[in-house]
């Protein structure tokens, strides 16, 4: 049995420049709902200068909750919202080897004005209740 590596966040997205006042502004300019926002920037706080955070690291549903003060339905309601939305990029649940194990890496991603729109158009604006 040969082990299989573990998707880096770097493996998840074309290389970008990562520019943290950039992605946080494009936060602040979104429609996002409260919660969303709030994890973003506890996400944007918890990140390398990259914009990373490995596998395994600190952005359990569970920890940010507590670090958001939210629940952890919302946390994962967020994190959903912020992948959907192409404020963040983590490898496809579906096919995520170390099943429940690893908690996935997460990628921060400043998205282009254009997706953003493709996004709330398709999901109709904000996936959570205001």
């Amino acid at each position: 049995m040969t082990a299989e590596a573990i998707p880096t966040p770097a493996a998840l997205a074309p290389p970008r420049a990562y520019d943290r006042a950039r992605w946080e502004a494009a936060v602040l300019a979104s429609d996002l709902h409260r919660n969303s926002r709030m994890v973003a920037f506890v996400l944007a706080h918890l990140a390398d200068a990259d914009g990373r955070l490995p596998a395994g690291g600190v952005q359990h549903a569970g920890r940010l909750a507590h670090l958001a003060r939210i629940t952890p339905k919302q946390a994962r309601m967020s994190l959903m919202q912020l992948e959907v939305r192409h404020f963040i990029a983590r490898p496809d649940i579906a096919t995520w080897q170390p099943k429940g194990e690893v908690v996935r890496p997460i990628s921060l991603e400043t998205p282009a004005p254009s997706a953003r729109r493709r996004a709330e158009s398709h999901t109709g604006g904000s996936d959570e209740q205001r």
